[in-house]
């Protein structure tokens, strides 16, 4: 197994372990959520060295996001420039945790 899922309180922590990030990475981080569909996450890809491709990544992303589901990405300040700057990827995993707080409060806020 390339991940390593941890429970937090309101979202899952998903950290990949590997340094080249592919089809197969996707795939496999498809299926680990595939049982959690109402999941939140935060998805470490701190470690990752080199994207196959990030677009596939993205839209795995923006499909979570429609679903009005937080799904954030960390990954390292140098490969920022590789993701659209409109899906949320932040360079640090406290960052990532914030992101979640903003989202989650504003999803409290339009329920009242």
């Amino acid at each position: 197994m390339s991940y390593k899922i941890e429970s937090k309180d309101r979202f899952l922590h998903v950290k990949y372990l590997g340094d080249l990030f592919d089809a197969a990475a996707l795939k496999e981080l498809g299926t680990l959520l595939k049982g959690k569909p109402k999941a939140h996450v935060v998805v470490n890809l701190l470690s990752v060295e080199e994207f196959d491709s990030t677009e596939p990544l993205q839209d795995f992303q923006a499909d979570r996001m429609e679903q009005n589901l937080t799904c954030v990405l960390v990954v390292r300040e140098a490969v920022l420039y590789l993701f659209d700057e409109e899906a949320p990827a932040v360079p640090t995993y406290q960052e990532g945790v914030d992101y979640f707080e903003m989202e989650d409060l504003q999803r409290t806020l339009l329920e009242e």
